[in-house]
């Protein structure tokens, strides 16, 4: 949708607005109606029908003249948003408006040069409204305008006749018949075509729309092309016959507004086409974001988790101003400085049930847009856990949601069962996600729920409020049982990224194209909350080597990634002290960055590392051979699990400042931990590990 400044004499603003598909012919077309009676409507056009003949492949100028009945119906308004609503796409995008007196409008409209031969009628709707959303309407608001369009084929020049033959003489000899006069070529009508349609938008400062290219049927012709504006600039102004142009776009001098112009292109024989030119430029927006898009709540009887603190950001990091709301009446929301605390009060909730609210985050800076909202879930128990659960099943893969108290576990097959980490009860199976499931992982706000089919490799995307699968995407390389996923989101965007080097949008699907060389390959993942950072461990090696990358996402032409290796003094690959590590397992950091930390087979500790340079910092106490599972919980507190057929322990739990609070045995005699096969709750209060005895372990920690 294309939108028009123009002024009234009242000082408001008019945007004109085309929208919708393709055109049609007869069959399918409403006739066009005699509209409101006019001592109701707000304007009165002249002609009251809009009647042309055009040619199919040409776009046409349409003039019509709007006057304004009653003016005092427009008497304090701030603002007149009036909108042409075409809904089979017979305009073009673009208008042109002039001002007659202080109650009458010229208005120019431009035909689809799309349009198939045979006759186009019906209506546009015209919307006089107080605001962007038309919520509200004027008096006499909305109007119809007739409209009758008659187009045909590109004329065709008939043959000159033939000369007659002159008769013949009647003295001989007869008088030879003079020869026929050639047929000339017949030329083709005159028209030119852009590649794309000329309505670009773009944001103030960046880089210019995309070139267009304009093919011109001018055969037996020469031809010259104009515009009247210094922001367009054409490769050739004059040539003869079939040729193409680029049309190239300078718009650095342009501030924020909407700009109009029309290539003027007219051959020798006095044929001429015009195409209109429309770019809007954007004033620089940022993003309301907060640290964290999922949170998740709990309440039972020995203890509960019912605050959370976010860190909020506008994405240009200069503070702006914001506010923030529940849609629950259970869920508190207090703003501080850039800090939002959630409370709950679960009085109110029904028990051994998840309640749901969201709160949306809001600004009054124009600049700032699309903020984001938070997903919060609370699990209300009648019971505490106390006791381990062994579900006594063969399992590979496990992954705990952010919000919810589930955990999603397979055994590499086709389906995902779903447990409730608080009942130890199976949920549900969802089945017919593929045929070889492989590594998993879910949306920071618990909105899906993604999975590797290596068979097909593709990727299989499951809406967790259905839940159903929603969608699967070819991934277009092979893929294996080292293949890791991750969803983060940088700029409020989520991605799917892996560690082959490709990284997806969530939304669709669609390959993100990576501005840099820089691409994120190795073994398994972690990032941050905010999504702008990830660490990457290669699993296996000995020695081991950790990456960390800087991850931007840009949602200019058409979606881009900025992916940067850090380099020192900022980064380092690999370890550049303390001891020597091998056989890498897994890697977790932080939600805010501050922390990183590696499992590997060597040392017999889980380790903490520089978030900054990767440097080492200490070995996590307690612990034995040999670390295979490292996990952040949301509270910050650090789970070290290890391999270990015949330690007592085999999972140790750490503050965030790395002490030892506790550990637990998971394993059977002469059985382990799986590699990277452990998860904590969102809410950070329970704890669940596939072993190989097999069983599925569910241990409660508490707060």
């Amino acid at each position: 949708m294309i939108m028009k400044k123009v002024f009234f004499s009242l000082l408001v603003t008019l945007f004109l607005n085309a929208c919708g598909g393709g055109g049609g012919g007869d069959g399918g077309s409403p006739s066009p109606g005699p509209g409101p009676a006019p001592a109701a409507v707000a304007l009165t056009f002249t002609p009251s029908t809009i009647t042309q003949t055009l040619t199919t492949g040409v776009s046409s100028k349409i003039n019509f003249a709007a006057t304004v009945n009653k003016p005092s119906d427009f008497n304090g308004a701030s603002a007149v948003y009036a909108y042409f609503v075409d809904d089979v796409g017979v305009l073009l995008p673009n208008t042109q408006i002039s001002q007659n007196s202080t109650t009458q409008y010229s208005v120019a409209l431009y035909t689809s040069p799309t349009l198939s031969v045979g006759t186009h009628k019906g209506n546009l709707t015209v919307k006089l409204c107080r605001d962007s959303n038309c919520a509200g309407q004027f008096p006499g608001s909305p109007m119809l305008l007739p409209y009758t369009f008659t187009v045909s084929a590109p004329a065709v020049l008939p043959p000159p006749p033939v000369s007659p033959t002159p008769p013949v003489s009647p003295t001989p000899p007869v008088s030879p018949t003079p020869p026929v006069s050639p047929t000339p070529p017949v030329l083709q009508t005159f028209g030119a075509t852009p590649s794309i349609v000329l309505t670009p938008t773009m944001y103030l400062g960046a880089a210019a729309p995309d070139p267009a290219t304009i093919t011109i049927h001018g055969e037996g012709r020469t031809w010259t092309a104009t515009t009247d504006a210094s922001w367009l600039k054409l490769s050739n102004t004059a040539g003869a016959g079939n040729a193409s142009l680029t049309l190239t776009y300078t718009p650095s001098s342009l501030q924020v507004g909407v700009y109009t112009s029309l290539i003027q292109i007219k051959s020798t024989d006095g044929q001429s086409v015009g195409l209109p030119v429309t770019l809007t430029v954007k004033p620089v927006s940022y993003k309301l974001l907060a640290s964290e898009t999922g949170v998740a709540l709990t309440a039972t009887p020995a203890w509960s988790r019912l605050t959370r603190t976010l860190q909020i950001n506008d994405g240009s990091g200069h503070g702006g101003s914001w506010g923030a709301s529940s849609d629950q009446t259970w869920l508190n929301v207090t703003k501080s400085g850039n800090n939002l605390t959630l409370s709950a009060n679960p009085a109110s909730l029904p028990s051994d049930a998840i309640s749901y609210a969201t709160v949306s985050l809001s600004s009054a800076d124009l600049s700032i847009t699309t903020p984001e909202v938070i997903k919060v879930a609370l699990w209300k128990g009648s019971t505490t856990p106390t006791l381990a659960t062994q579900v006594k099943q063969s399992y590979t893969n496990v992954i705990a949601d952010p919000i919810r108290p589930l955990i999603y576990t397979h055994n590499s097959g086709s389906s995902i069962d779903v447990y409730n980490v608080y009942t130890s009860q199976k949920t549900a199976t969802l089945t017919g996600l593929g045929t070889t499931l492989g590594n998993m992982t879910i949306s920071p706000n618990g909105d899906k729920l993604y999975v590797l089919d290596m068979a097909t490799s593709s990727l299989v995307a499951v809406d967790l409020a259905t839940p159903t699968k929603v969608n699967t995407w070819n991934l277009n390389s092979a893929l294996t049982s080292a293949t890791r996923i991750k969803a983060i989101r940088p700029n409020g965007v989520e991605i799917i990224i892996t560690n082959i080097g490709s990284a997806y949008l969530a939304s669709n699907g669609k390959l993100v194209t990576n501005l840099t060389n820089s691409s994120i390959n190795g073994g398994d993942l972690a990032a941050t909350a905010d999504g702008k950072k990830v660490y990457v461990q290669n699993e296996g090696m000995s020695p081991s080597s950790i990456w960390a990358y800087s991850v931007d996402y840009s949602e200019l032409a058409g979606g881009t990634l900025v992916v940067s290796l850090l380099s020192p003094p900022t980064g380092a690959t690999g370890i550049s002290s303390g001891p020597t590590m091998s056989n890498g397992a897994d890697i977790a950091v932080s939600a805010d960055g501050s922390r990183v930390y590696t499992a590997n087979g060597a040392p017999y500790r889980c380790s903490s590392l520089s978030p900054v340079d990767l440097s080492f910092i200490s070995a996590l106490p307690g612990g034995d051979a040999y670390p295979n599972n490292v996990k952040v919980g949301s509270d910050g507190r650090v789970f070290c699990g290890i391999s270990g057929w015949y330690s007592s322990s085999d999972v140790w739990v750490h503050g965030a400042d790395g002490t030892l609070i506790r550990s637990f045995k998971f394993a059977g005699y002469a059985k382990n931990l799986l590699d990277r096969q452990m998860a904590i709750s969102g809410d950070g209060l329970m704890l669940v590990g596939i072993t190989n005895d097999p069983l599925l372990a569910i241990v409660p920690v508490g707060p």
